[in-house]
């Protein structure tokens, strides 16, 4: 079967946006994922890519990085993502910023957009309740804390010189805070959800 291309932007293709801005690499036709978390490349990843675009996706494990690998080629889909959704080529993070028609959406698709993000790189701390988020782009930054605080929730934020790069921080602490954060930025990464140990969040 051949792939399909989304014809509006729903929660789903939202969700994907996030994770590639987070964690995708876009080169030579190739869309490519990484993460440490097995379960996340089966449960999350390959059901999403096959509802979103009917794209079986490959699964690779790097054993020298303790890495997961999940990618296809398919040249559709690659134009779509780069040229219509304006996603970065080569290395995402690297050239990364916030489209416009991101900022326009309605909250529920930008939640979902921030979610994919989240599942790439938010850390769940285990010595206490916080969910800490990091990226290098500013604009990214600036455009989650106004959600955040248009939603109410509570945050505290640092930047950091990393490198060549600044790294931008929001942190969520407390339990009650991020009950309340996860009312709207819905996890689905197995082990991020495993290590929030709320239970409303595994049944």
């Amino acid at each position: 079967m051949s792939s399909k291309l989304p014809k509006r932007l729903t929660k789903k293709l939202c969700r994907v946006i996030g994770i590639i801005h987070g964690d995708g690499n876009m080169s030579s036709s190739r869309i490519h994922i990484t993460d440490k978390c097995l379960d996340y490349h089966i449960q999350v990843l390959q059901p999403l890519f096959k509802d979103v675009f009917n794209l079986e996706l490959n699964l690779f494990h790097d054993k020298n990085r303790n890495s997961y690998y999940s990618h296809v080629k398919d040249k559709k889909v690659y134009k779509y993502l780069t040229e219509t959704l304006e996603i970065p080529k080569g290395a995402v993070r690297k050239n990364l910023k916030i489209p416009n028609y991101i900022k326009s959406l309605q909250d529920s698709l930008k939640a979902s957009y921030i979610s994919g993000l989240f599942d790439a790189e938010c850390y769940i701390s285990k010595r206490q309740a916080e969910i800490s988020f990091s990226i290098t782009c500013q604009e990214i930054f600036e455009f989650i804390k106004e959600f955040l605080n248009n939603k109410k929730i509570k945050f505290s934020t640092r930047i950091r010189d990393r490198r060549r790069n600044k790294e931008y921080e929001i942190y969520i602490y407390g339990r009650e805070r991020i009950n309340g954060l996860l009312k709207i930025i819905k996890l689905k990464h197995p082990e991020k959800i495993s290590q929030l140990h709320i239970p409303s969040l595994t049944h």
